[in-house]
């Protein structure tokens, strides 16, 4: 007989999260105002990220009284916390109007969570309005190694450039990146 109870098992490992006793790992995450503390599990978060695997090994981690203390300062709270659940129970939740599909895929990327960067990356390729313009074009244009992505970052930019030139995010954009985009022959200025 074969009996599958993975909706409990999620749950469970969720309540897991929920329940500060026997935690382990003290992870703190953000940059100033946004800072948030999350306890965790060395044995969830390495057996589930190899990322994790390695940063938490007696060699890498930094101990204060038996616990386990972990800087991210580079990824949000917002999106270590979908990240975190996710690793926890399996399953991704990201609400479009709080994070950024962009912001998650990095984090993921950073976190040697595959599955989670494959997923995002299909939805991004496919679905134009998974993209929050121009912020996630400036964001992945600094990560020059996701080709697929950039191309269909410009590839959205260059179709409705006025979404790019009219934005404040316009004036931080990385000199390089504006000249990428000035120079592609799909860039739409009638």
């Amino acid at each position: 007989m074969n009996y599958e109870n993975t909706q409990n098992l999620s749950r469970d490992f969720l309540n897991l999260l929920k329940n500060t006793n026997d935690y382990n790992v003290k992870i703190i995450v953000g940059k100033e105002p946004s800072i948030k503390e999350f306890k965790a599990h060395s044995v969830v978060l390495s057996s589930r990220s190899l990322y994790f695997q390695k940063a938490l090994s007696t060699q890498w981690a930094r101990r204060e009284n038996g616990i386990i203390i972990f800087q991210k300062p580079n990824i949000s709270p917002f999106v270590f916390e979908v990240l975190l659940k996710y690793i926890y129970t399996g399953k991704l939740s990201i609400e479009k109007n709080k994070i950024s599909f962009v912001d998650v895929f990095i984090a993921s990327d950073e976190l040697e969570l595959m599955e989670v960067c494959q997923q995002i990356e299909e939805r991004l390729l496919e679905n134009e309005s998974a993209w929050k313009l121009p912020i996630d074009y400036i964001t992945i244009c600094q990560y020059e190694n996701f080709t697929k992505l950039n191309d269909v970052a410009l590839a959205l930019v260059c179709r409705k450039p006025l979404v790019m030139f009219e934005s404040k995010e316009f004036l931080r954009m990385e000199e390089k990146y504006l000249i990428k985009l000035l120079k592609s022959d799909d860039l739409e200025l009638e």
